[in-house]
């Protein structure tokens, strides 16, 4: 029997779904409500790509139709994130779903193709300076195993941040939407960086219901901290996070990371992926405190012939220069241009 390739219907769209449920190769941004959210948010259309043998699925490319801020389409796996390329069971229905996708680019002249991996090994021999990695830590089965495992200077930060009165809760409404948004739109303008829509994290929260929660940190009434966890099957990423920095002295980022954890685990997850990093800078080192390990991040940029066009680099002076313009301007400005230009920033 023959691997069929296909574009998912109506019909498939429950299998789909339960594929990537059981996949542990699948993050939570393969599930379908990610592109829905991206949709509703945004209006991108996306569809997926699946093969088959017989009636069961042995591979998913999901793809959005994605719009740079020049007007040029491409095809994205996807966009807003840091892996959303193929599931497939093996090598060979890998290299087949990639195939068929540029062939969809190039009838939907939408190219070029933009897949967003894991690499499968992770190599000592590799020079890992400026290197991307996604940074996973395999879960105990309980909250008091990892703490147990935490070294007693990370275990004594956290009790600090306790100790300064800093509270956690999670919730998932639409209020935790506006909190999480007030940390994170202060904190984006001071990276210089423009933040996606309200609109966007409301309709996250829409698509992925019970599967997304929002942590919270809190001093003296205040949100001071806040961030979001999505969670697929047995695995949990945490795409955004952030702290008001007049507040950092209070430890608010240790108060929230270890309770993102705790409520991961009692979730019964198994791996909770922190993120992309750049390989030994400030972030990967506090991701790793933690006991996360770096997997490499393989982002390919194909174009009509298969071929490597491009591949993700370093920050250049304009954009340095950009950034830099971006926090001088007021807060109210950036919130309301911000999103019109980073709804056609895939990353």
């Amino acid at each position: 029997m023959t691997t069929q390739l296909s574009i998912a219907e109506e019909k498939h769209l429950a299998s789909v779904n339960e594929y990537l449920a059981a996949s542990s190769q699948a993050t939570p941004y393969h599930h379908m409500q990610w592109l829905q959210a991206i949709k509703k948010a945004y209006g991108f259309d996306f569809e997926y790509l699946i093969a088959e043998k017989g009636a069961q699925i042995e591979g998913v490319l999901p793809l959005c139709r994605f719009r740079s801020i020049t007007g040029k389409r491409s095809l994205c796996a996807l966009p807003f994130c840091d892996v959303g390329g193929v599931v497939a069971n093996s090598e060979v229905v890998r290299e087949k779903l990639i195939t068929f996708a540029l062939e969809r680019g190039e009838q939907l002249q939408a190219m070029p193709l933009q897949l967003r991996h894991r690499a499968p090994e992770f190599s000592t021999d590799v020079d890992m300076a400026d290197r991307k990695v996604s940074m996973l830590l395999e879960l105990p089965e309980t909250a008091d195993a990892l703490l147990a495992g935490f070294k007693s200077k990370l275990r004594s930060q956290i009790k600090k941040a306790e100790k300064n009165g800093l509270v956690f809760d999670f919730a998932n409404d639409e209020k935790s939407i506006e909190d999480f948004f007030y940390v994170f739109c202060r904190n984006m303008h001071l990276l210089g960086s423009p933040t996606h829509s309200i609109k966007w994290f409301h309709a996250l929260r829409e698509s992925y219901q019970q599967n997304m929660l929002v942590g919270r940190v809190w001093f003296e009434g205040k949100i001071v901290g806040a961030g979001i966890l999505l969670f697929s099957g047995s695995n949990v990423s945490i795409p955004w996070a952030s702290t008001l920095r007049d507040y950092n002295r209070l430890a608010p980022n240790m108060l929230l990371y270890w309770n993102l954890l705790r409520v991961s685990c009692e979730r019964g997850c198994e791996q909770f992926d922190f993120g992309r990093s750049t390989f030994g800078e400030g972030t990967y080192k506090f991701k790793k405190q933690w006991g996360a390990k770096p997997v490499l991040l393989d982002w390919q940029t194909l174009d009509r012939q298969g071929v490597v066009a491009e591949a993700a680099g370093s920050k250049g002076r304009g954009r340095e220069l950009v950034e830099k313009v971006w926090r001088k301007l007021p807060l109210p400005v950036v919130n309301s241009i911000g999103p019109r230009l980073r709804r056609h920033i895939s990353l």
